[in-house]
């Protein structure tokens, strides 16, 4: 082969390795996107998938009788949910189930009459997730995003949580499959 012939497949293997580093290829698939923030119906796959997360609501959750500092986290599984929730010194914890949230208390310090004082039952609606995932690419990437815990009329302040939007909309978080949102093209 000619000197001149290697330089110009040497070239043309080059370009081409060049145009695949850079995602050509003449692809029209367009990416696609979150288009707005998820709110997710808390349920019992949502909780197994917020285990150990720490919602803090610095102004307490007026549907679970706290008026100061109050934080709720899920625990447990998704086949068999738990909760626990501090407040003003106290604390609380036991099984949830959902439909909204019912927490029913199997251990607390709260003084009896109080919501949270054991064997209460307290249910509170809406009981939601807000995940911030507009723009989120749906590539099936996990990301660090904020998500909120809406109790009642209280909104808990951010925690950070992995999560990821596959192509087909399903959203992610922590890992599990919670919910399908909807997918909008972006150019780019």
């Amino acid at each position: 082969m000619k000197s001149s012939n290697i330089k110009l497949v040497f070239s043309a293997v080059a370009a081409a390795a060049l145009l695949a580093a850079c995602g050509g290829g003449g692809s029209s698939e367009p990416i696609l996107v979150a288009s707005s923030d998820a709110v997710i119906p808390a349920n019992a796959t949502v909780a197994g998938a917020l285990a150990g997360t720490s919602f803090a609501f610095p102004s307490g959750v007026a549907a679970l009788g706290t008026t100061g500092t109050t934080t709720l986290a899920f625990s447990g599984t998704a086949a068999a949910p738990g909760f626990d929730v501090s407040s003003g010194g106290n604390s609380a914890g036991g099984t949830a189930a959902f439909g909204s949230c019912i927490f029913v208390v199997t251990r607390s310090t709260f003084a009896a009459g109080h919501p949270l004082a054991l064997g209460q039952t307290v249910t509170v609606n809406p009981c939601n997730v807000d995940a911030r995932t507009t723009g989120a690419v749906a590539n099936g990437q996990a990301t660090s995003r904020a998500v909120a815990l809406v109790l009642g009329a209280a909104t808990s302040a951010n925690a950070t949580v992995t999560v990821g939007v596959n192509a087909g909309g399903q959203l992610i978080l922590n890992g599990a499959i919670v919910t399908t949102i909807a997918l909008t093209p972006v150019s780019g």
